[in-house]
């Protein structure tokens, strides 16, 4: 049986046959944070390894052919289903400037590929209106509002800035899950957890990667 669609697991509600199960799918991020010569962000580029679980139900739902491989024909039917999944959760995509979100882009098209046994998804979101680094922060998160895919970047060096890097610095504010989990434990339902497309768990939840530049 073919998937119930890509949103669906990536929202980590139910794999086919697996009713009531809540899959906890797990992402690499690599994020590139593109400056112009002005330098204000004109451009975020991603670049997801998804977890070998997640890889292999993907391999299973689309490898058509049965040969243990996801050929292009087969990666381009991954391609349209996720582009269309994931746009509808934003990219799992937040960027904020002086208390106000700013809308980018959606790109037209998800690249992917599968590579010693993992998913890769590569992507780019645009901005309309280059967004201003100085003054500073620019917010960017890169996660699921419901917390059913962990998102992950590792440290500061899975994030890359192009155009005057130098200038800039980044820093990663994860939350504190323990604390969240005491101060939220009512809200963490059993209702949640059944119905996570209905419900997020708010701005404190997410990572936030902060762009400080000094020019």
């Amino acid at each position: 049986m073919k998937w119930r669609g890509m949103a669906l697991a990536l929202a980590g509600i139910v794999f086919p046959g697996e009713a009531g199960a809540h899959p906890h799918v797990l992402v690499d991020v690599n994020l590139e944070i593109v400056r112009n010569s002005a330098g204000a962000v004109t451009e975020l580029r991603h670049v997801w390894r998804f977890d070998e679980i997640f890889s292999s139900t993907v391999m299973l739902d689309y490898d058509t052919n049965g040969d243990g491989e996801l050929s292009h024909e087969e990666l381009e039917e991954v391609s349209k289903t996720v582009t269309q999944s994931i746009g509808e959760q934003d990219f799992f995509t937040e960027v904020r400037y002086k208390g106000k979100t700013i809308k980018f882009v959606p790109p037209p098209k998800i690249m992917v590929s599968y590579q010693d046994g993992q998913i890769l998804m590569f992507f780019a979101e645009t901005f309309k209106t280059p967004v201003p680094a100085v003054p500073g922060p620019l917010l960017i998160s890169v996660s699921d509002p419901t917390y059913f895919v962990a998102m992950e970047l590792a440290d500061e060096s899975a994030i890359q800035i192009t155009g005057n890097g130098a200038a800039c610095k980044v820093s990663i504010v994860r939350p504190d899950f323990d604390k969240l989990y005491s101060q939220n434990s009512a809200a963490l339902t059993e209702e949640f957890f059944n119905n996570p497309k209905g419900s997020t768990l708010g701005d404190q939840w997410l990572t936030w990667v902060y762009l400080n530049c000094s020019s």
